[in-house]
């Protein structure tokens, strides 16, 4: 039976760092309540994200997404969805430029300046970096394995930024056609590393030049509630500026932003972000897939700050709706 509960899920950007963290957080937030996130009413992903709200419509469940990690055994569902998957994630080091640095799209910046809204760094410097030049096709190859039809039934929504204008786009939600293997390597197409997707004639880069997160998307909605999975933002006291990195604490703010926004339509939320124990296990590469050791630390650390945050007294409206949730679909 179908829950009348409705609950949106937002998945950050992050790298490869992001997916560990995404898939120990979720992991160990289906084992405490129950919820599943695959049946989750709205799913809103942003590069790492969006990789990981794919491999979720697809079927593989948030316990065998931190099994991968920790090295566990799959259940037999998950590992025939992960054995569909046969193109290797291995994106090469930045390539050395032919031709004289350019930026990509200079008048971004003036864009940024001159706007009447929030101002957006991340925008203006994909509009000055150069255009990338990695080739990162073996993403969409990888998605479209994964998630074999077109797109998934359930709504799913992939955030990117077109590059001639710095408009956030987002495929699943917006009247631009995409199969789901175009938008997550759009959603992933890092300015300044990996070439800009096109899709219809369009340039795309990287969802998290706009936010990390897009949680503000969901505040419509009038969800009964959200979550948000990221990792990129840390903790009040692990957000500060200058204590902490500049990109951290601008992240962080975003995203009280956001949720703020969320929550004034009577929508609550659960924020999982990470702690100082978090941060102690990252790696300063976050897109050597070969570090496995390191992937399943940060993982690990994600699974246990997320049942941390679960016993913290504010986090029993969420928990109690996410049972309610796992007790209705259930029946």
């Amino acid at each position: 039976m179908a829950s009348m509960i409705s609950v949106g899920l937002v998945l950050s950007a992050g790298g490869l760092h992001g997916a560990a963290f995404h898939a120990g957080s979720l992991g160990a937030l289906a084992d405490a309540t129950g919820w599943d996130p695959r049946t989750a009413d709205v799913i809103v992903g942003t590069s790492a994200g969006a990789a990981t709200a794919v491999a979720l419509r697809a079927g593989l469940a948030a316990t065998d997404l931190a099994a991968r990690y920790a090295g566990e055994p799959l259940s037999e569902e998950g590992q025939a969805i992960v054995d569909r998957v046969t193109t290797p994630f291995d994106l090469p080091g930045p390539a050395r430029p032919s031709v004289p640095w350019r930026p990509a799209r200079p008048t971004l910046l003036l864009r940024e300046l001159l706007g009447s809204g929030r101002p957006r760094p991340v925008v203006a410097l994909a509009g000055l970096l150069p255009e990338g030049t990695v080739d990162g096709s073996s993403i969409a190859d990888r998605a479209g394995q994964i998630h074999p039809e077109p797109w998934p039934e359930l709504p799913t929504w992939i955030c990117a930024v077109d590059l001639d204008n710095g408009r956030r786009v987002v495929f699943g939600r917006d009247d631009v056609e995409a199969d789901i293997g175009s938008a997550i390597h759009a959603s992933s197409a890092v300015p300044g590393y990996l070439a800009p997707v096109s899709v219809n004639g369009n340039r795309y880069v990287d969802g998290g030049s706009h936010s990390t997160t897009n949680a503000d998307l969901l505040a419509a909605l009038s969800l009964d509630l959200v979550v948000v999975c990221s990792s990129m933002t840390a903790v009040q006291a692990e957000s500060a500026w200058p204590d902490g990195p500049i990109g951290r604490a601008w992240h962080s703010r975003t995203l009280r932003r956001e949720v703020q926004r969320i929550r004034a339509k009577g929508t609550a939320v659960l924020v999982l972000q990470q702690t100082a124990d978090d941060l102690a296990v990252r790696t300063d590469d976050n897109m050597d897939g070969g570090d496995r050791s390191a992937m399943a630390d940060v993982c690990a650390a994600a699974r246990t700050s997320t049942r941390a945050r679960l016993a913290h007294p504010d986090s029993s409206v969420a928990q109690r709706i996410l049972g309610q949730v796992a007790t209705d679909t259930d029946r």
